[in-house]
């Protein structure tokens, strides 16, 4: 899913990475009080993304640096150890331009529209391109909508994402348009909330010859772990540890595509 590099190109990059945006969803307003009897709520915009929370904390696999110390074989754990660098990456690369593009409205005033949305108009500079943004947050219920468009300075405005978040922004569901294409189809979805001991965020594609595949980043106070489950219903792979450190992986290419384990100070181990 990642090809060159371009505005619109950055719209379609949703399939094979790691961690949008944490969204606070905090209203207030002027409560009446005895001295003013007339006084009335005024309401506030929608709290802007923490770009923070874009990302899944890779700091695990740290303990890679150290292994030309240690005693013993690593292999297991330096194959996962390499994966993991590689989801990292990507994961930067593909929200890096969301994330900058949602970001950049934290620097302007929004405009409270007639319908009860809100309206920040803003210009992102994405390398040498100065891109108008229109983005749009309203209350509906207990959610935020939101709606992320790229306007040219001639011509229609084009849907990049759009999204909700619920509650305190700890559940939310986005989905990406691929602006190089006609007509703008779903190019993925990216989810995140909570788990029952901890978190996730998930890429789903929707791309051609990706559809269906399933990145996910689970962290949890027993277990965290990295799944992959491609959409055509081959075999799903995993890479996952546990607070000792020990952990385990299983791939199509490498160990006959069997589960490779290692213990708590990352030697190879037998599985159970």
């Amino acid at each position: 899913m990642i090809r060159s590099r371009s505005l619109r190109t950055d719209a379609g990059l949703i399939a094979t990475a790691a961690v949008l945006i944490l969204l606070a969803i905090l209203f207030s307003g002027c409560s009446n009080d005895e001295s003013s009897p007339t006084a009335t709520q005024v309401p506030e915009p929608p709290v802007l993304p923490v770009a923070d929370q874009f990302s899944f904390d890779f700091s695990f696999f740290d303990a890679a640096d150290d292994l030309g110390k240690a005693a013993g074989q690593h292999d297991n754990f330096i194959n996962a150890y390499l994966r993991a660098v590689v989801l990292d990456a990507m994961a930067k690369l593909t929200l890096a331009a969301p994330v900058g593009a949602f970001g950049a409205a934290v620097h302007t005033t929004p405009v409270a529209l007639a319908d009860g949305a809100w309206l920040w108009t803003y210009f992102w500079q994405n390398g040498p391109q100065a891109v108008r943004i229109e983005l749009r947050g309203r209350q509906v219920g207990d959610q935020v909508a939101w709606e992320l468009s790229l306007a040219p300075a001639n011509g229609t405005a084009l849907v990049w994402f759009t999204g909700t978040t619920s509650g305190d922004g700890d559940e939310a569901a986005w989905i990406f348009h691929d602006l190089d294409r006609s007509g703008g189809p779903v190019s993925g979805e990216i989810r995140w909330g909570a788990t029952a001991t901890g978190r996730y965020l998930e890429f789903t594609s929707h791309e051609d010859g990706n559809e269906g595949d399933a990145l996910r980043f689970e962290t949890g106070a027993d277990e965290s772990r990295i799944d992959f489950t491609p959409g055509d219903a081959s075999t799903p792979s995993f890479i996952r540890w546990d607070p000792t450190g020990a952990g385990s992986l299983m791939v199509p290419d490498y160990n006959g595509g069997q589960e490779a384990c290692w213990d708590a100070w990352f030697r190879d181990t037998i599985c159970d």
